[in-house]
């Protein structure tokens, strides 16, 4: 028993294994089946676009270009930026929808609504959008409930229980209809081109509607007969591994399949075909599926899953739409052109090395082989960053950025037979006439002869000297002579086998570092790189030296940043840069971005491939595109702007004159080119209004107001990237004048400018004369006022506020011009000094604490009033802050001691009356004598000022109320102790 339970966790443990493995390939199938995806991005239309939540169910393209939305509840058109809803009845809460749309030759538009007909009373047109036109109902004698319409040569077709009719174009609301075609009751009705054909149910032909052309499906063929809950059916055929679509001329187009095609395979849902010149498109009730002439893809991985879709439409701009979940519209962006792929598995894919035998994929995992956009097995590991083809059947690779690896495919198997140690490769190239493999690398340019038995070695400058200097690009001549960048400059091989500078200094910037280069013709070379205003540069060689070089902007290229060039073989530049691709075609520069179906902006180095079909391979840091179709870039296009809609003020704007109003002119703009729609802006210009062109990108232009008369607003659409600018288109607008620019009052106005020019010119010039008195005495009026302001301002500037003496930078101001006057000898040759005395009141800071602030300031005052009272006029006394005061006085020191005990004795002798009662104060002071050899006024005035302070602290010590002289000034011989 216990062997048992040990044999059967064994077993158990081993099926655990093998179900993880299983798991694992199984995920990593998963993985690698998402690469077979075209994987094109998706721009989805949603009710912020303006389309309702409801099933959607078709679109129409009338003749002018504009695509029709019909869903579940209303018909809408697109105007390239959102959709608007097309108003099929006018009165309100009446139905806006309709079953289908057809398009009559002259552009008037005729929708099937609940059985019924209504067509537009006119076309549309870049003036008239299906937003003005206005429906009537289409009267139809004879006729029972309309099933559906067609258009057979232009021709009215309409099908009822009775038939299909063949009817007149309708005039004045009535259809006239033919008698119902024979066998045509119960009849399936097709539109194939432009011409209807109708068969019997479970028929193996079609017939047109005058019999002559006939389609006859292969003997081994199936017809489609999946239901279609929409009158529109889509025909087509089918063997077990070919598709059959019908062409106009009664033949069948055959498309093969790569998976079974079966009745039971299609499922019940509705399948369709839908045919543009380049690819098409098949629903087969569960995956929607696109052909590009070769092979199949998904063009989105989300469209890949089972899900209801219930139409496809390819409109004149190649742009595909369908649905998402039945109520979700999306547009393929680059359907046709373009084939994506993203592996999953993988992070970064650097190039594509394309051959007539195989295409190889070189990432960073390794080597693999790619075969219709799907992703094969994994050749060899390693980090593959480019490669080149030696000629036959072997491939030169650099790997890991430290070996050259020399690949080929032998009876089927990939294997590498030589490896070469090199650091860093950039560039590889190899000569037609003797197979030289040239090598430009961070070892340098090297070279290696094309016997294959020798080992790379680097090339000799002019002087035979080895030229070690990193190299990061190398291109051959049509004549097979090697270019390349080398240490950042030109060169190039000459006759002799050495190698000789021909550019050291590049025009667009000192700091320029070349990354790839290409010749165009034997004397046209490009150069792409960083760092620089400008990262593509022309060189126009004239024999082996420059001849001119010219800078390519970044309004061709995109950007500042060139990674990658191709010159192919229809004569096309390729450029590759961070903001996505341009090409130059000799004619004209156009950029291509994610707008137009690129996988990712930003391009690798070494990042384009020409394929043998003439398709170009792109490389970014996301994944590769494929351009399936380069030559659609560079046709010529329309961008077709028209006018959406005009208003002015809150109606529309009638093409007929109108009277005139001051309201506002709101014009929306939109384009019907799909394509570019998303990358198209405007500009405009209202006549007699601008002088230049305005731009706007959301298409909105408002005017607060229009002149009277005859306007002209013109508008043209601008697409940088394909550097197009489309025909202009003129709105007319045609305004009444106002009465009072009626041609009588016009006239009224020239008599009245003639006859009254003097009689105006007196009555102004008396009206001067009086004018000019008045402001005469208004002027010496305001003089007067403002000399009394400067004046008041200066006493300010000079004044204390509160005891209007002099406040303390003027009495410095005083005392040094004061000094200065004394400074200068007499007669005798002696100095004339002066005594400065600083005081304050003792106990100030008491009075204040006891009676107040107010009391104290009363206080003050006073103290400046009697000051100013006793003052002479040679005297200089101010406040110099606080309570503390500063009196100089001329004379000699006995003197002007005496003075200043009598200013002193004023203040406190004798009490001041205050609103407390009379109050006595004390004061103390310090008294100094100026040096008088000493020249400069202000050391003197510093030195005395500081001898005073320093006396009236002493004052203070010596227990206050009373005047003390500065010690150096006790010896002087006026000193009156």
């Amino acid at each position: 028993m216990p062997m048992v339970l040990a044999s059967f966790y064994h077993a158990l443990s081993a099926a655990l294994r093998w179900a993880v493995i299983v798991f694992l390939l199984l995920c990593s199938f998963a993985k690698m089946a998402l690469a077979r995806d075209a994987d094109l991005p998706m721009q989805s239309f949603t009710q912020r676009d303006g389309v309702d939540s409801s099933y959607i169910f078709g679109l129409a393209q009338d003749h002018e270009g504009y695509l029709y939305l019909l869903t579940q509840r209303s018909l809408y058109f697109f105007s390239g930026q959102r959709f608007y809803q097309v108003k099929v009845q006018e009165t309100p809460n009446q139905p806006n929808f309709a079953d289908s749309v057809r398009f009559l030759p002259d552009g008037r538009v005729v929708v099937l609504q609940r059985g019924g007909l209504r067509i537009s009373q006119r076309a549309t047109s870049s003036r008239v959008s299906p937003l003005l036109l206005r429906f009537r109902r289409l009267k139809a004698p004879g006729l029972g409930r309309i099933e559906n319409v067609f258009l057979d040569a232009g021709r009215l077709t309409v099908v009822d229980p009775h038939g299909v009719h063949l009817c007149e174009t309708p005039e004045d609301n009535i259809l006239s209809c033919q008698a119902p075609m024979a066998g045509s009751a119960r009849a399936l009705v097709y539109q194939i081109g432009d011409r209807v054909f109708y068969r019997e149910p479970g028929g193996n032909q079609m017939r047109d509607l005058t019999g002559l052309r006939v389609f006859r499906l292969p003997w081994d063929a199936e017809i489609s007969g999946s239901p279609s809950s929409h009158a529109d059916r889509s025909f087509y055929a089918f063997e077990r591994y070919a598709l059959l679509v019908p062409n106009v001329d009664g033949t069948f187009a055959r498309l093969p399949t790569d998976w079974v095609l079966d009745q039971g395979n299609l499922g019940e849902r509705p399948s369709f075909v839908v045919e543009t010149p380049d690819a098409t498109v098949f629903f087969d009730g569960n995956r929607l599926r696109s052909f590009n002439g070769q092979y199949w893809t998904l063009p989105n991985h989300d469209l890949g899953r089972e899900q209801d879709i219930h139409f496809a439409y390819a409109d004149r701009n190649r742009q595909l739409w369908t649905v998402q979940d039945s109520v979700e519209l999306v547009k393929l962006v680059g359907w046709g052109s373009w084939e994506n792929l993203e592996p999953q598995s993988i992070r970064s894919v650097w190039s594509v090395l394309s051959g007539p035998e195989r295409t190889l994929l070189l990432t960073d995992q390794g080597l693999y082989q790619l075969d219709r956009n799907e992703l094969g097995e994994r050749l060899r590991e390693g980090n593959f960053f480019f490669g080149l083809s030696d000629g036959g059947s072997g491939y030169w690779m650099p790997v890991d950025d430290r070996d050259l690896l020399h690949c080929l495919f032998q009876s089927g198997h990939f294997a590498c037979d030589r490896k070469m140690p090199v650091q860093r490769i950039l560039g590889l190239a190899l000569s037609s006439r003797d197979h030289t493999l040239w090598i430009a690398s961070d070892d340098g340019m090297l070279a290696m002869p094309g016997d294959g038995t020798a080992q790379p070695s680097l090339v000799e400058d002019e002087n035979g000297q080895p030229l070690s200097k990193p190299a990061s690009a190398i291109a051959l001549r049509d004549d097979g002579t090697p270019w390349a960048i080398i240490g950042n400059a030109l060169y190039r091989r000459g006759a002799n086998g050495r190698w000789q500078p021909v550019l050291t200094h590049w025009a667009n910037g000192h700091d320029f570092s070349p990354l790839t280069m290409v010749f165009s013709s034997h004397d046209d070379l490009w150069v792409g790189g960083v760092r620089a205003r400008t990262g593509l540069v022309h060189i126009h060689l004239d024999g082996n030296r420059i001849g001119s070089t010219r800078q390519i902007g970044v309004e061709c290229t995109g950007s500042q940043i060139i990674f990658s060039l191709l010159w192919d073989h229809h004569r096309r530049l390729w450029v590759g840069t961070e903001n996505g691709l341009a090409a130059y075609d000799g004619r004209q520069w156009i950029r291509v971005t994610r707008d137009d179906g690129l996988i990712s902006a930003n391009i690798n180095q070494q990042g384009l491939t020409e394929d043998p079909d003439g398709s170009i391979w792109i490389t970014t840091t996301r994944g590769v595109s494929h351009l399936l179709h380069p030559e659609h870039l560079f046709e010529p296009t329309d961008l077709k702007p028209v006018f959406i809609e005009a208003r002015l003020g809150e109606g529309v704007l009638p093409e007929h004159a109108i009277p005139f109003t001051r309201d506002p002119l709101i014009v929306t703009l939109g384009t019907l080119n799909t394509a570019l729609a998303s990358t198209t802006y405007f500009r405009y210009r209202l006549e007699g209004v601008d002088q230049d062109w305005v731009t706007t990108t959301t298409g909105d232009i408002r005017y607060n107001f229009v002149p009277p008369g005859h306007s002209r607003l013109i508008v043209q659409a601008i697409n940088d990237s394909r550097n197009i600018i489309s025909r202009p288109i003129v709105l007319e607008i045609r305004m009444e004048r106002p009465w009072w620019m009626a041609w009588p009052l016009i006239a009224l106005y020239v008599v009245s400018v003639v006859v009254l020019p003097y009689t105006l010119n007196r009555v102004r010039f008396r009206y001067l004369l009086k004018r000019q008195k008045r402001l005469e005495a208004l002027v010496d009026e305001r003089t007067g006022e403002m000399r009394a302001a400067q004046a008041a301002l200066e006493q300010q500037a000079r004044q204390d506020g509160l005891t209007r003496l002099m406040n303390r930078r003027t009495a410095e101001a005083s005392v040094l011009r004061l000094l200065e006057r004394k400074g200068r000898p007499d007669y005798e040759g002696s100095h004339r000094s002066v005594t400065l005395a600083l005081f304050d009141v003792d106990y100030f800071k008491s009075i204040n604490d006891t009676f107040g602030h107010m009391i104290g300031d009363e206080i003050l005052a006073e103290i400046g009033a009697r000051l100013l009272r006793d003052k002479l006029p040679e005297e200089i006394i101010g406040r110099y802050g606080g309570e503390e005061f500063l009196i100089v006085i001329q004379g000699d020191f006995a003197s002007t001691h005496r003075r200043v005990e009598l200013l002193l004795a004023a203040l406190s002798d004798h009490p001041f009356e205050t609103k407390v009662g009379a109050l006595t104060i004390g004061c103390s002071a310090g008294l100094a004598r100026s040096v008088p050899e000493i020249e400069s006024p202000r050391e003197v005035w510093m030195e005395a000022l500081e001898r005073a302070d320093q006396a009236l602290y002493r004052a203070k010590l010596e227990g206050r109320g009373r005047l003390v002289v500065s010690e150096q000034d006790q010896d002087d011989e006026g000193y009156p102790g």
